[in-house]
């Protein structure tokens, strides 16, 4: 661990603590002014790790971070005595209100206090442009493009790529309304689009994720490959040499990236052209794979164009042969359209979605062109079938060496029979883990033959990873505010924005239009807060801010323990004109604290889970 980790480290626990103490200190405060004495102020629960004496209140940091509190004198009712003038029973409804509200009322106070500051001095954030939607997803269907802007969502402004999914998320059943900016264009553009609730999110979507710095600026690893050919953070890629006509320079760069030779990248730098050749470095890694991948050739969806049409290309079948080249994978259609084929024609060959019928075959007198090419390569999603196992056996890796052949359909693994993918996938990864040699048992179709069964005993082999050392900048930005009242403006709203995420997500939970797996406890706020951490002090507080708000929001809820709690029993106690019983306050704190920690439970398993390797 370096002296950056231990700093970033410092931060996180500089920063939560921060925001207890806020709070904390909120309750501390109001207590003090109403004359109330306060026996103990702890940053933490459990026995106490370190602390001191003052003013007859012992300050204290204790073993277990997961909030802290504040613990006042003649907290709880003693029905056999009469409580001192200096104890929480002895004071009014009114005065007991506000030394409950008082952390709430700290929190709020802080973000509106620092958002202006932070927002001030400027933020890092991640400019909300998009790269290519996800296939089959709503923004997919609307056609937006790589390197579009979104600018606001349902009429909120975003400035951070992380409030679209969070608006998304959060807004009305129904469409909403994008503000776009496409690439290459000053103009703005409105977009109806309906999202869709995604089961493995657990929250409705569009299918968006980060795009790239649009000017496409480089961004090299220190010692590699790039660096040692003279790329230089900042220099703007415009080409890759080899690389097929149409593509974008993302694109191009994940087609280097499959084949793994030496390239020459053309770059722009200070608006001078330069020509740099590249070796890669290719360094087997410790995992070991048998290289068998699912066919990946099942039509999943489709966008309407001229030459999906032409191409005869339907929704569930399977895309067998495109100008006499095998469909395999994705990347194998535009590869095919590039072919040369038969003389002026497109040739097409599709397997029904009824297997029954004979594969079909299309035929079109001419042939798209290098942009039309990679229209069609964004209109047809291809992927695989989870419920087939038909394997496609990648080029140069140990299934290829063996004698597996792209199209055989996996029967038994191992001896043990398997139905669908993830069952391929359930004793495949396990045993690649182990390095163990493992019988595939196959069948392979020849034409129109009966299928023959074999056997074939494959040994897993390191995967060799290709490493050109430099990649494509994210759409990094700063968003900072201009004048102080404008600084004030976006503080509050920004703290507002943020306290009704936080209700909405609550509502949205009941409603299971969001999934209560999206929850995070106290390991995923230290994740994200040293993630933020790592781009400055201003983004740490931005979040701290946010943190804040939520805490607030947390504890204003009416669940005994918790400050809400207190609040209900005091509005209780004013519209009744006395306390709740002792048997009732009593039964109300012992479900409180049931709640919360069956609460905090949850949490902490949600937050270990993310941390574990994904499964099969």
């Amino acid at each position: 661990m370096d002296l950056v980790e231990l700093a970033r480290i410092f931060q996180v626990i500089f920063g939560i603590g921060l925001v207890i103490f806020v709070h904390e200190a909120g309750h501390f405060i109001a207590a003090r002014l109403c004359g109330v004495r306060a026996e103990v102020f702890s940053l933490g629960f459990g026995p106490r790790m370190f602390g001191f004496h003052r003013g007859g209140t012992l300050y204290q940091v204790a073993w277990l971070p997961l909030g802290g509190y504040v613990k006042m004198a003649g907290e709880f009712p003693d029905p056999s005595r009469t409580p001192a003038s200096d104890e929480l029973q002895a004071k009014s409804v009114g005065q007991r209100f506000f030394i409950y509200s008082g952390g709430v009322i700290m929190n709020v106070i802080f973000a509106l206090v620092a958002f202006p500051l932070v927002l001030a001095s400027g933020v890092p954030v991640l400019r909300p442009v998009v790269a290519a939607p996800t296939p089959g997803m709503p923004a997919w269907h609307a056609g937006i493009p790589a390197g579009t802007e979104i600018l606001a969502v349902g009429g909120d402004e975003v400035y951070d790529f992380f409030h679209i999914p969070n608006e998304v998320a959060l807004s009305d059943a129904g469409p909403i309304q994008l503000t776009l900016r496409y690439p290459g264009s000053d103009s703005l553009h409105t977009l109806s689009i309906t999202p869709v609730y995604s089961d493995s999110g657990g929250f409705k979507q569009i299918g968006v994720r980060p795009g790239v710095d649009p000017s496409h600026r480089i961004q090299v690893t220190p010692d590699g490959p790039a660096t040692k050919a003279g790329l230089m953070d900042g220099d703007t890629l415009v080409s890759i040499s080899g690389a097929p006509a149409g593509l974008t320079p993302v694109r191009q760069m994940e087609w280097a990236l499959e084949r793994g030779e030496a390239i020459v990248v053309r770059i722009l730098r200070q608006g001078e052209p330069l020509d740099l050749p590249i070796v890669p470095d290719s360094t087997p890694a410790d995992q070991k794979l048998f290289g068998i991948e699912p066919m990946q050739n099942l039509i999943k969806d489709l966008r309407p164009g001229p030459w999906i049409d032409r191409m005869g290309l339907k929704k569930g079948a399977r895309l067998l042969e495109v100008n006499g080249q095998p469909i395999h994978r994705p990347n194998d259609l535009g590869k095919a359209l590039r072919s040369t084929g038969e003389a002026g024609l497109l040739t097409v060959v599709i397997q029904p979605s009824d297997p029954a019928l004979a594969p079909q075959r299309t035929e079109y007198a001419t042939r798209p062109v290098a942009s039309e090419i990679a229209s069609i390569e964004d209109d047809v999603y291809l992927d695989y079938d989870p419920e087939s196992t038909l394997a496609h056996a990648s080029g140069g890796r140990a299934a290829q060496a063996a004698g597996l052949k792209s199209g055989d359909r996996i029967r038994a693994v191992n001896g043990q029979s398997v139905q669908t993918w993830r069952d391929v996938l359930t004793i495949t990864r396990e045993r690649a883990t182990n390095s163990e040699a493992t019988a595939f048992t196959i069948d392979r179709r020849d034409g129109s033959a009966p299928p023959t069964s074999l056997t074939l005993t494959i040994a897993p082999a390191p995967l060799v990873r290709h490493a050109y050392g430099f990649g494509l900048e994210r759409a990094n930005g700063i968003y900072r505010t201009e004048s102080v009242s404008e600084s004030i403006r976006a503080g509050a709203q920004a703290s507002w924005r943020f306290l009704t995420d936080a209700w909405m997500t609550l509502q949205k939970m009941f409603l299971r239009e969001v999934s209560t797996e999206n929850l995070g406890g106290i390991i995923a706020i230290s994740t994200v807060s040293y993630d933020w951490a790592s781009q400055g002090w201003a983004k740490l507080f931005f979040f701290l801010c946010m943190l804040s708000i939520n805490l607030a929001f947390l504890n204003v809820l009416p669940i005994p323990v918790l400050d809400g709690g207190h609040l209900a029993f005091c509005v209780v106690e004013a519209i009744k004109g006395s306390p709740v019983s002792e048997r009732t306050l009593g039964y109300s704190q012992v479900i409180g604290l049931v709640l919360i920690l069956t609460l905090t439970i949850y949490v902490t398993y949600q937050d270990v889970l993310r941390l574990l390797p994904s499964g099969p």
